[in-house]
């Protein structure tokens, strides 16, 4: 995955901030076939004795062991499929409204019927006008069905990586991709994300602004050109502003300039390499690394027969065996760091840093856990079934939200102001919308209401003053957990707006 999917990613997650201070079901078995060969029966005499059965078979008149009962539909299933039946085949949407809810208010392990309930709700409430319940239906996505301890969305071989390591990104694309959003932007969207085909790319997003230039040339009256370069020219300087605010603080860092995250540059080379099509084709992205050091970095790509690939790789030169278990990129460049490749678990290929592997190996051998303690209790807090998700420890969003801060004075007067973070959650669904979820728990809690109350109100000041600020920040809620021990942002962006995101 190259830079410019990354940047249109984080461009969607990021909309939260820049409006802010900071495997399938198992199929049924298969009947038992008979034996290859059968013996043929034989032909006896009348007078000649029937053998008698050998005792290890049971008696003709033994009954026949009774199926196993199915199990009981759970309560949740049972309402979730009275609201699927409401909404889908009854059309009643206050029927399927208030069986949804039901599902949300089940105390159930069953976290992906919560969730498709969550998104079916948000249609439900736009579909019938009901715009006031959608803010309230966002604040309780992170406690929904019970808020257990989620498990099994982030690869095995993740608990062999340093500690030092507290940042993650996971990304689910057969989940997102499953989506009705994505179903109905078509090849066009799944390709503009996913491919590692620059020039399919870059045919896609001209095709795309071209559609959207004629639509608001036909509306305004004026030539379809006029209107493209027109947004093309306000796109270049853009750029240009962003390049030269990364300059200064290049400059001002004096170091080199920071590094894609490795798990986004690896995946395209890695993808051509194993022969997988393209990012769609990921079973699972994960990248973890340290928020500051750039030589303390792991990506780990889930991918079916991976074994197969490898092999097939190898002898093809795409891959160059490098040491027992471990592989390399002929022409890979990442920095100064010398990336290497290696299995720890099936179907998962893990790369990091020549200088991680050897501990990350001896790991895998003792079957000792080193993963960051804090990072996976706050991964674990994440609901399992998101398409995406980030997730940071207390060390790094403190770091990064105050690093920079040249004043210590300054910086040691707003932390203590501001609540104090224990780390940060962003997740990612994807439904006929892409819905964000940001979650900072704190353990202050009056001062946690007091960055609520100003937040809110620097938002309600921004969208009176500029209309295009309101435009982003209608969809955008801030507020504080029912427990009032975390901080709460939510951001739903429907097709509509995506198509601004990424074509405007």
């Amino acid at each position: 995955m190259t830079v410019a999917p990354v940047m249109a990613w984080l461009s969607i997650v990021g909309v939260l901030w820049t409006n802010l201070v900071v495997a399938a079901p198992a199929s049924a078995s298969a009947p038992a076939t008979a034996p290859a060969s059968a013996a043929a029966p034989t032909t006896t005499s009348a007078t000649e004795p029937t053998p008698a059965a050998a005792p290890s078979e049971p008696a003709p008149s033994e009954p026949v062991p009774a199926p196993k009962p199915k199990l009981a539909a759970t309560a949740a299933e049972r309402l979730h499929a009275k609201g699927v039946r409401c909404m889908e085949e009854l059309e009643r949407p206050e029927c399927a409204i208030e069986s949804f809810e039901a599902v949300l208010d089940e105390d159930t392990r069953q976290r992906e019927l919560v969730t498709d309930a969550f998104l079916r709700l948000l249609r439900l409430y736009r579909s019938t006008g009901r715009q006031d319940d959608i803010a309230p239906l966002l604040r309780r996505f992170w406690e929904a069905g019970g808020g257990r301890r989620a498990t099994g969305h982030v690869p095995y071989s993740a608990r062999f990586l340093p500690s030092e390591l507290d940042m993650i990104i996971n990304i689910d694309p057969p989940r997102i991709l499953a989506s009705t959003l994505f179903e109905r932007g078509g090849p066009e969207l799944r390709d503009y994300l996913f491919t590692c085909d620059e020039v399919r790319r870059n045919d896609i997003e001209i095709t795309q602004r071209w559609r959207r230039a004629a639509q608001v040339a036909a509306e305004q009256g004026r030539e379809t050109w006029e209107v493209y370069y027109e947004k093309w020219d306000e796109e270049q300087e853009r750029d240009r502003k962003r390049e030269a605010r990364r300059e200064r603080e290049d400059a001002r860092k004096a170091g080199p300039r920071d590094l894609p995250p490795l798990v986004f540059e690896l995946a395209c080379p890695l993808a051509t390499a194993l022969e997988v099509p393209d990012n769609a084709a990921w079973r699972r992205m994960t990248g973890i690394s340290h928020h500051r050091e750039q030589d303390k970095t792991a990506a780990i790509f889930q991918v079916d027969g991976l074994d197969a690939k490898l092999a097939a790789a190898v002898a093809a030169g795409r891959l160059v065996a490098d040491g027992p278990g471990r592989f390399r990129l002929p022409e890979l460049e990442y920095g100064e760091l010398e990336i290497r490749l290696v299995s720890l678990d099936k179907d998962e290929l893990l790369a990091a840093p020549v200088a991680l592997l050897g501990p990350i190996e001896e790991a895998r051998r003792k079957r000792k856990r080193r993963m960051n303690a804090e990072l996976e209790r706050l991964v674990a807090a994440v609901p399992r079934d998101t398409g995406m998700f980030v997730v940071l420890n207390q060390a790094a969003l403190r770091e990064l939200g105050f690093g920079n801060m040249e004043r210590r004075s300054l910086r040691a007067v707003i932390e203590a102001v501001l609540p104090r973070p224990k780390g940060l959650q962003v997740a990612g669904l994807a439904g006929d919308s892409l819905a964000f979820f940001t979650r900072v728990p704190t353990d202050t809690a009056v001062r946690g209401r007091m960055l609520v109350t100003l937040a809110n109100a620097l938002m309600a000041r921004s969208a009176d003053d500029d209309a295009d600020a309101a435009k982003w920040l209608e969809d955008l809620d801030v507020a504080e957990a029912s427990d009032r021990k975390a901080l709460l942002a939510s951001y739903v962006i429907t097709a509509k707006r995506l198509e601004e995101i990424l074509w405007d």
